[in-house]
């Protein structure tokens, strides 16, 4: 995201990926036009053991010590709870991404078992806008299921913000009112906000956030790029009020990337983020754009892939340079 405000130019901070994105299920209540459900739409619900040993692995080895889980929602598998459970008893930090549409006395229970934070995706407070984004006729009983869809993601988040670190992400496209309107409502009920403009609109979504930040006289203050990620975080403050915007920078992975048509043309989405399991049987992907070889691999290839080794000598590298600055 580019700096248009004429701000003063503040630091630069540098951090290592810390987390792994587990997609544990790709079944959702909702069919959001702009959602990648992590690059595949039809895997299987994770295999909870397979996943658990491959985490324990990851990070051993790569020092990755969060999980997040997605979907799909992934308050819709079964085995969610005692997946949470087992993933703190081992050490791990869990953090959810959802649609807020479990049942509210749900939130002490993910807490118990183990969550530590939480993301609710919140796109709009507007009825027909919430149908549109998903391509649902905008009839009066469609409306009546937004609402009530809208007020239950309001409802949970407000809750969760007094149990547990909460955070509302939207998704930004065309529709600046709505975007507006989400960071009033967070800035209102002192919610963390992070927006991120829709992947498959290009420049456009950009620009709508932009113009968001310009309008509303903001301030930078906070620069944080995640090496050996595409993922780049950008803090801003109106008022008394800090909220983020997330960015994706090119960034590609040498071994996964050198010769891919996408990015060649200039068509790739993502680059490289990071790694992600789904599935079962357990597969890594590494890729949002593209399937097969090497782009997703069954987990105990991966170990052995060239993917995995220059992530993990790069990793040692940067780790090292990283200490020295210190």
């Amino acid at each position: 995201m580019e700096n248009k405000m004429g701000n003063t130019m503040i630091e630069i901070e540098f951090c290592l990926p810390r987390s792994i994105r587990v997609k544990i299920t790709s079944r959702c209540q909702y069919r959001c036009k702009f959602c990648h459900q992590e690059g595949y739409f039809n895997s299987n619900d994770v295999g909870t053991k397979e996943l658990l040993r491959a985490v324990k692995i990851l990070r051993e080895e790569l020092g990755l010590y969060r999980l997040h889980f997605t979907g799909g929602e992934p308050t819709l598998l079964d085995e969610f709870l005692r997946l949470l459970k087992i993933a703190k008893q081992l050490g791990f930090v869990n953090s959810l991404t959802t649609n807020g549409q479990f049942q509210l006395e749900s939130l002490p229970k993910f807490k118990i078992a183990g969550l530590d934070s939480i993301n609710f995706s919140l796109h709009t407070l507007n009825a027909s806008a919430f149908l549109n984004l998903q391509d649902i006729p905008v009839t009066a009983t469609n409306l009546k299921w937004a609402k009530n869809c809208i007020c239950r993601t309001i409802e949970n988040a407000k809750a969760a913000n007094n149990l547990i670190e909460t955070k509302i992400n939207c998704v930004v496209g065309k529709d600046r009112a709505s975007a507006q309107s989400i960071l009033e409502f967070c800035i209102k009920n002192k919610i963390k906000l992070r927006f991120l403009n829709d992947l498959t609109l290009g420049r456009m979504a950009v620009e709508t956030i932009q113009e968001i930040l310009l309008e509303r006289k903001t301030k930078l203050v906070r620069n944080e790029i995640t090496l050996l990620s595409s993922s780049h975080r950008l803090d801003y403050q109106v008022r008394l009020y800090q909220f983020g915007v997330k960015c994706i920078r090119k960034f590609f992975l040498k071994s996964l990337c050198e010769n891919c048509k996408l990015k060649k043309n200039n068509r790739c989405l993502e680059g490289f983020y990071g790694i992600r399991l789904e599935g079962d049987p357990l597969m890594v992907r590494l890729c949002l754009n593209r399937n097969g070889t090497p782009f997703v691999q069954p987990f105990d290839l991966f170990m052995e892939s060239k993917q995995f080794k220059e992530f993990k000598e790069k990793r040692q590298t940067i780790s090292e340079y990283l200490s020295m600055e210190e």
